[in-house]
């Protein structure tokens, strides 16, 4: 395995994270493939990069939510073009403005399918796994979960 290849890849993951709490939705394209998918609920699978951006947008695009995520353990396994890599996370998220005092934080692992490209390494799958929640999602997120039931 090269040592090279597992760095590459732990830093498209670290970048991705970077790029989610500074709100970058335009630099995207620099963890994900065109094609990329998300699974963050059992029964939704979120297809190509612009609907998963835009759902991420959608979620803590306010400026009304800090988010912070705090990417603990992994270890990728490189398999010629393609990685597989386990993340561990600690996700903050907390209300300023007319949110303050609002807060959801979870602890979760997010299987992540990693693909080499032109470019370097890109994120083609990942699922997210809560398994703690602290806070409230519904309370801090309110406007979000009603705007998308509303589509």
């Amino acid at each position: 395995m090269d040592v090279a290849d597992r760095l590459a890849v732990a830093d498209v993951i670290v970048r991705y994270f970077e790029l989610v709490d500074a709100k970058a939705w335009d630099r995207m394209h620099e963890v994900f493939t065109e094609g990329t998918t998300a699974r963050w609920t059992p029964d939704a699978l979120i297809q190509g990069r612009a609907n998963v951006v835009g759902a991420m947008r959608h979620m803590s695009g306010s400026d009304e939510i800090v988010t912070y995520h705090h990417v603990a353990a992994m270890t990728p396994v490189v398999d010629g073009d393609t990685a597989e890599v386990t993340v561990h996370v600690r996700a903050m998220h907390h209300g300023a403005g007319a949110r303050t005092g609002k807060f959801y934080e979870s602890l979760a692992v997010q299987p992540t399918r990693l693909v080499r490209t032109p470019e370097g390494w890109r994120i083609a799958h990942h699922d997210w796994v809560i398994s703690v929640k602290l806070g409230s999602m519904e309370d801090l997120f309110a406007p979000e979960i009603a705007a998308g039931k509303r589509h």
